[in-house]
């Protein structure tokens, strides 16, 4: 479903990431963990093209693009890899003189071209997915950051992706929402939605992803199964890392 093969990047000078080989199935769950710049959200952005590759090659869904190919071809694939890859971030992007319902379908009504009712029937039923149906009229302004990145998913769902990819979804929430936006993505991995995630939420980490990727300097440190990862990691880099965060 998801494969790099010797994926770099680099910002001018500085390369973050060193030759990333990544593998990830059909219905797996993905979690990416690891320090801050350690590379991860860097990697999530190369697999649908919003950072431009430096070595190497991304294929999602069958859809391959190689960090030589014609600069049309790369965009051309990067479009089509992106029509299966939904995307959520940290900040919601919600567009704020829309409502909830007016942000789910846009991207309905511009690249899918559905007529506006049916649009908004799908919309609805996004946004009851989501636990929002009695919020589709309202502007993000008077919407929680919890609800926020509810509607945000249900815009990523829209596109009906066979690849969910999540950049710490929850890093600019306050506390007391990380929880409802958390519930959303497990539903979505009960449902057997491909799931790449960053995060630092580490129970939801340990309860559903089926395979941790330990990342630092750049490369994959190492992959484990959640819960060989947490009761026993392989590298004293990611002891070092589990114990930061225990002493918290």
């Amino acid at each position: 479903m998801i494969q790099t093969n010797r994926l770099s990047k680099s910002f001018g000078g500085t390369e973050v990431l060193k030759t990333i080989d990544l593998r990830v199935a059909a219905k797996e769950i993905v979690v990416l963990l690891g320090p801050s710049g350690s590379g991860k959200s860097t990697l999530l952005r190369c697999l649908n093209g919003l950072e431009e590759l430096s070595g190497g090659s991304v294929e999602v869904n069958g859809v391959r693009v190689d960090s030589d190919m014609p600069a049309r071809k790369k965009s051309a694939g990067f479009r089509e890899i992106r029509r299966n890859a939904g995307m959520v971030f940290q900040q919601f992007n919600l567009y704020p003189h829309k409502t909830a319902l007016g942000n789910v379908i846009e991207s309905l009504l511009t690249v899918k071209k559905l007529p506006r009712e049916e649009a908004e029937r799908i919309g609805c039923r996004l946004l009851e997915r989501v636990g929002l149906a009695a919020k589709k009229d309202e502007y993000p302004s008077r919407l929680s950051g919890g609800q926020q990145q509810r509607v945000a998913i249900a815009r990523a769902l829209a596109m009906e992706p066979s690849v969910m990819l999540f950049d710490e979804p929850t890093s600019a929430l306050d506390p007391e929402l990380v929880g409802e936006v958390l519930e959303v993505m497990r539903q979505l991995a009960q449902e057997g939605m491909t799931m790449v995630v960053v995060t630092h939420e580490m129970k939801f980490a340990r309860q559903v992803a089926n395979r941790v990727v330990f990342m630092d300097g750049g490369i994959i440190v190492e992959e484990r199964e959640p819960e060989a990862f947490f009761r026993s990691p392989g590298s004293e880099r990611a002891r070092k890392f589990l114990n930061q965060l225990s002493e918290h």
